[in-house]
């Protein structure tokens, strides 16, 4: 049986990322985590991962100013972002999506309906 896709998540919220690595885990999806826009652009160019879920508020460079630069770079460019947040505003959704995140998950997310976010957008790329 091949694997599954390995999964890049980008949050500085330390138990959130866990709570996320664990559901993908039990999913049987590979993950590393990066906890700032720095890190997670260094991972995803050299992890290449399948997809990435993009937290947008944290430290070093927020999560939109990562997603643009994801969408710019050759190596990063076609993999799909997932944006992950708890921000409430739906501007930040349209902001998000026009920047190139192909879907968006509102914290605090529910196991089943986030995985099947992340294996409709993997089924897809």
């Amino acid at each position: 049986m091949a694997s599954k896709p390995k999964i890049l998540i980008v949050e500085d919220d330390e138990q959130f990322a866990l709570l996320v690595a664990g559901h993908l885990s039990s999913a049987g999806y590979l993950s590393v985590t990066a906890v700032d826009a720095i890190q997670g652009f260094m991972f995803a160019q050299r992890e290449h991962p399948a997809l990435i879920l993009l937290d947008l508020a944290m430290p070093a460079g927020g999560g939109l100013i990562l997603l643009e630069r994801l969408i710019k770079s050759l190596r990063t460019q076609r993999i799909p972002v997932v944006v992950v947040t708890a921000s409430p505003e739906p501007k930040i959704e349209a902001e998000a999506r026009a920047k190139g995140a192909v879907d968006f998950v509102r914290k605090p997310i529910e196991r089943e309906s986030f995985l099947a976010v992340v294996g409709r957008v993997l089924s897809r790329a």
